[in-house]
């Protein structure tokens, strides 16, 4: 899994913010673009949220399908876009946390229990989430409008894009 979330974040070496206008959707858009462009897995959008599967090219029609309502278990690790892939922020992943040097001790660990749509996550964590299926291992980078926007959350700074990967270990049908 390290190894993984590791070529996948190698995309986020190159200095993000450059230029004046670092902030605006536009060049945050611009940066997401470039760094999925070079990805080797398909890259979709939904609404502003770039999502790659990791572990798979193409939807599995025998897998289970997020859908509103469903309960969800989900290993995550947040990143800023900003800087290099070291800046880590929050993972419940223990041995992302490890390499890192991440202190896990106010961190639960296990996969986060949500149930979809009814669970408060970051707008697009929610949006990138969509449509998953079960076993799914997914990058997402999620512009900052659709993150913390203007406001500070811990270390992650005001209007920062974030990069976030996520694998969904099991759906639980509520119909």
């Amino acid at each position: 899994m390290r190894n993984t979330i590791m070529a996948a974040l190698l995309l986020l070496v190159c200095g993000c913010n450059k230029g004046t206008d670092q902030n605006s959707d536009s060049a945050q858009r611009e940066r997401i673009m470039s760094y999925t462009g070079g990805l080797t897995t398909p890259v979709r959008e939904n609404d502003g949220v770039f999502i790659t599967r990791l572990n798979r090219s193409a939807a599995d029609p025998s897998r289970l399908r997020v859908t509103n309502g469903d309960s969800l278990w989900v290993f995550y690790a947040m990143y800023t876009f900003n800087s290099s892939p070291d800046s880590l922020f929050v993972t419940n992943i223990p041995s992302v946390a490890e390499e890192d040097g991440f202190d896990m001790k106010y961190v639960e660990t296990g996969p986060l229990g949500i149930r979809y749509g009814h669970t408060d996550l970051i707008k697009g964590f929610a949006m990138g989430l969509e449509d998953a299926q079960e076993g799914d291992s997914l990058m997402m980078f999620v512009p900052s409008r659709l993150a913390y926007g203007n406001k500070s959350a811990g270390v992650v700074e005001k209007f920062t894009t974030i990069a976030i990967f996520a694998e969904i270990k099991r759906i639980l049908k509520n119909d």
